[in-house]
C-alpha cells in the first residue's frame, strides 16, 4: 500500500514555479492490525512538516510507502527497499525481531534506518557500531531499571521476574538481578518461559503465601503472550498472588477491552512537556499508545535532514542535525518548525527536539538517544489510564542506562486566586515540631530528612528552645555507617547530624506523649514542650512510613489520623495556636490531610495523596542507603533558597519535583488564600 503525500503547501502558479522541489521516497513499516493508528499518526507528521515549508524557497516532497511488518513476505520487502536507491530510508519496524532483520538487509548498502521503538538490548548492542541505524527509544535496560526503582520507591519487601526466553526477554532476564540488588531489593525468583504451558506453569508458580505482598515484573514478547497470562492470571488466589507490573508490550490498543485484570506498568512516551500528548488529545479524543509519538519523531527528524542537506549522504546528514548545539527553544509545531528549517538552510545548527523529547544520541557511536520519557499507567477495567510521565538522563555511552529520573504530572489543583482570606490577629513568634518516625539504619532516610529539617529551621531563626526534634537518633553511629558522626541527605552533602539537639527518642514516647507537648503539659519525662499561645504560628515537619488512615511511629506502633486531628482541635480549644502548618512525608499521607479538613487554621501539604505511596529519592552509592525522600528534597530547597515564597509557588515547585507521587494541599479553605500567604509567617 503506497500512501503518497506531497510535502508543501498551495501556492499560486507563480509561486510554484518559483520553488525548487525535491521529492523522496520513505518506506513506513509498522504492525497494521485493526486497532493500531499508525497511519494517521504518520499523516499528522507528514502534514506538520508540510506546514512547516509554508514560504521556504526549497520545498520537500516526502512520499510514504506504509508496510504491515507482520507481512509474510517482510524479508523480501527489506532486502528490495535497502538495494533500491529511490528510496531515501526506511522508518520501522517496530518489533526488535524485524528491526533486526531490517538491519541485516540495510548493512551492504548503509540505507538509513530510522527505528522508532526497537528496544531489545541485544539488538542495540549487537548494532551498535552500525552508523546508518537510528534508535528513538533507549534500550529496555533502562525500562527495567525504571520498573524496578518504582518497586523500590514503593518498598516492595521482594521483587520477582516472569519473562520471555527470547531477545526481548533477555533484556530483562540479563540485568533484572543485577539492577535490583544495586537498588537495595530481594530477588524472589526468575522465571523465564519458552511456550505458552510455561508461561501458564509460570502464573500459577507465583500464586502463593510467599509472593504476597511482593511484586512481579511481567514482560511478556507480544500480546498474544499477556492475553494467556490474563485468561491465567483470572483463575487464581489474588489475595496470595504479588503486584504485577508489566514492560511496554501491555500498552496497546490491540489489549484494550480484552483484558478482565489489574495491571500497571511503563511505556516509552512523548515528553509530556512537548504539548504532544494534549494535542494527540485534542486531535482523536484519546491518548497515544507506546511508539506513536516516536513514529511522529521519525518522520520529523527525517524531514529535517533531507530539507536541509539532501540525500546524499543521509547518515551523515541525521548526524549533523542531532550533533547542533545552537541555542534553540522553540517547539515541533509548525511555525516553529518553519524556524527551524529556515536556520538550517542558512547554514545554522540548532539544537532541535522532538516530541519525545531531546535528540541527543550516544557520543561515540549515534546509534541511540540518551534520554527517553515514559507513560506510569494503569490497566484497569480493559481501559488504561495515565499515572504519570517519567524522563531519563544518560550519559556519554552506547547503551544508557538511568542515571536521574523525574516524574512529571498532568494534574495539578488549582487554587482560587481570589478566595477570601482569613483574619487571624497579630503574629508574635514560631514554634517548630520535627518527627522522623523510622527506628531502623534501612529508613535512613526518615531521620536524615528530619534533621536536615531542623538544620534548615535553625538557619532561618529558630532557636533550640522553639523547636521539638523527635528522633531515634541510632544512625549517625551505626554499625552499618561508614562515615561515623555523619548523616548526610546527599552523597556530596553537608552533616545534617552537625549540632543537632534531639529533645526525645522516639521510642521513648508515644502518640499520647506527643499530645501533651503539643499542649504545653510538661512533665517529668516530657521536659520540653510546646509553649505556643493564639499569636504564635506552628510548623510541624513528619517523615517516615505511612499506611491507609495511619503512619508508622517506629517499627512498633502507629499514629491515626483521628490522633493527629484530635490534638489539632484540642490545640484549637485551648489557643494553643494561630496557624498550624502540617508537612508530612509518608506513603498515603493524604489520609491524615483529610482526616484533619475543617479544623481552623491548619494546613496540610502532603508527598502523596490518599491513595498512593511516597517514594526515596537520593541514594548513596557507597552506602547502598536511600539518603533523602524526593518531595522533602523538594520542600526543603524550596524554602531554604526563598524563605519567603507563597504556598501556592511553594505547592508547584512541590508538585512539578516530587517523584512518583502527587504532593497535596488539605484544608486551604480552612486555612486561607494560597496565593497570599507565605512561609514567611513561619520564619523569622
Amino acid at each position: 500500500m503506497i500512501l503518497s503525500i506531497i510535502i508543501g503547501c498551495c501556492f499560486s502558479c507563480n509561486d510554484d514555479m518559483r520553488q525548487e522541489k525535491k521529492s523522496y521516497k520513505v518506506a513506513v513499516i509498522m504492525p497494521l492490525s485493526p486497532k493500531n493508528n499508525w497511519k494517521r499518526t504518520i499523516d499528522w507528521a507528514v502534514e506538520n512538516y508540510r506546514q512547516a515549508q509554508a514560504g521556504l524557497p526549497k520545498i520537500t516532497d516526502i512520499q510514504v510507502e506504509l508496510k504491515n511488518e507482520e507481512d509474510k513476505d517482510l524479508p523480501e520487502y527489506l532486502q528490495r527497499i535497502a538495494n533500491d536507491k529511490t528510496y531515501a530510508a526506511i522508518i520501522g519496524p517496530y518489533s526488535s525481531l524485524n528491526a533486526e532483520v531490517a538491519a541485516d538487509a540495510c548493512e551492504e548498502s548503509h540505507k538509513t534506518l530510522i527505528l522508532p521503538l526497537a528496544t531489545s538490548t541485544e539488538f542495540q548492542r549487537k548494532y551498535a557500531g552500525s552508523d546508518y541505524i537510528w534508535n528513538l527509544a533507549q534500550s529496555d535496560i533502562t525500562q527495567c531499571e525504571i520498573l524496578l526503582m518504582q518497586m523500590a520507591t514503593s518498598e516492595m519487601s521482594g521483587v520477582s521476574l516472569l519473562t520471555s526466553n527470547d531477545d526481548y526477554g533477555k533484556s530483562f532476564s540479563d540485568w533484572f538481578a543485577y539492577q535490583a540488588v544495586e537498588l537495595g531489593l530481594d530477588v524472589d525468583d526468575i522465571v523465564i518461559y519458552r511456550n505458552s504451558d510455561e508461561l501458564k506453569e509460570g502464573v500459577r508458580h507465583f500464586n502463593s503465601e510467599h509472593f504476597q505482598y511482593k511484586a512481579l515484573l511481567f514482560a511478556p514478547s507480544n500480546i498474544s503472550d499477556f492475553l494467556v497470562f490474563d485468561s491465567e492470571y483470572s483463575t487464581v488466589n489474588k489475595k496470595v498472588f504479588p503486584l504485577v507490573y508489566c514492560s511496554d508490550v501491555a500498552h496497546s490498543k490491540d489489549l484494550a477491552g480484552k483484558v478482565e485484570n489489574f495491571y500497571e506498568g511503563i511505556s516509552p512516551s512523548a515528553d509530556p512537556t512537548s504539548g504532544f500528548i494534549n494535542a494527540y488529545r485534542a486531535k482523536f479524543n484519546e491518548l497515544p499508545v507506546a511508539g506513536e509519538a516516536h513514529l511522529f519523531d521519525a518522520i520529523s527528524l527525517l524531514g529535517y535532514a533531507l530539507a536541509a542537506y539532501g540525500d546524499t549522504n543521509l547518515n551523515e546528514s541525521i548526524k549533523s542535525i542531532v550533533n547542533g548545539r545552537d541555542t534553540w527553544n522553540r517547539s515541533w509545531m509548525p511555525i516553529d518548525m518553519g524556524a527551524a528549517l529556515t536556520k538550517l538552510l542558512s547554514g545554522g545548527s540548532p539544537d532541535l527536539k522532538g516530541v519525545t523529547g531531546d535528540w541527543t544520541f550516544d557520543q561515540k557511536y549515534h546509534s541511540s538517544v540518551l534520554n527517553s520519557s515514559y507513560a506510569h499507567w494503569v490497566l484497569q477495567n480493559g481501559a488504561y489510564n495515565i499515572l504519570e510521565y517519567l524522563s531519563t538522563d544518560g550519559g556519554g555511552r552506547t547503551t544508557s542506562s538511568l542515571q536521574t529520573w523525574q516524574t512529571q504530572t498532568e494534574h495539578y489543583q488549582q487554587f482560587n486566586q481570589y478566595q477570601e482570606d482569613i483574619s487571624y490577629g497579630e503574629h508574635q513568634g514560631n514554634w517548630a515540631v520535627v518527627i522522623g518516625t523510622s527506628d531502623t539504619w534501612a529508613n535512613y532516610r526518615h531521620q536524615a530528612d528530619a534533621m536536615a529539617m531542623y538544620q534548615i529551621l535553625k538557619r532561618h531563626g529558630y532557636e533550640d528552645d522553639h523547636i521539638i526534634l523527635i528522633i531515634e537518633d541510632n544512625i549517625a553511629y551505626a554499625p552499618n555507617n561508614i562515615y561515623p558522626g555523619v548523616v548526610k541527605i546527599k552523597p556530596d552533602g553537608e552533616n545534617v547530624y552537625k549540632d543537632v539537639v534531639v529533645d526525645y527518642k522516639l521510642s521513648d514516647i508515644n502518640i499520647d506523649d506527643l499530645k501533651e507537648i503539643f499542649l504545653g503539659n510538661s512533665s517529668t519525662k516530657l521536659p520540653n514542650v510546646i509553649q505556643s499561645g493564639r499569636n504564635d504560628n506552628l510548623i510541624v515537619f513528619w517523615c517516615g512510613h505511612g499506611y491507609p488512615n495511619m503512619l508508622a511511629w517506629g517499627s512498633l506502633r502507629t499514629a491515626y489520623g483521628w490522633q493527629v486531628r484530635n490534638i489539632l482541635k484540642e490545640m484549637k480549644a485551648q489557643q494553643k495556636y494561630r496557624k498550624a502548618l502540617f508537612v508530612i512525608d509518608a506513603c498515603y499521607a493524604g489520609t491524615i490531610g483529610e482526616a484533619c479538613v475543617g479544623v481552623p487554621g491548619a494546613l496540610f501539604i502532603t508527598a502523596a495523596n490518599a491513595d498512593e505511596p511516597s517514594k526515596a529519592d537520593m541514594k548513596d552509592p557507597e552506602m547502598k542507603i536511600w539518603l533523602s525522600n524526593g518531595f522533602t528534597r523538594a520542600f526543603q530547597d524550596a524554602i531554604d533558597e526563598n524563605p519567603s515564597i507563597s504556598l501556592r509557588d511553594l505547592y508547584y515547585q512541590l508538585a512539578r519535583q516530587t517523584v512518583g507521587s502527587h504532593a497535596t494541599v488539605y484544608n486551604i479553605e480552612n486555612y486561607g488564600n494560597m496565593y497570599s500567604n507565605t512561609m514567611k509567617e513561619f520564619f523569622k
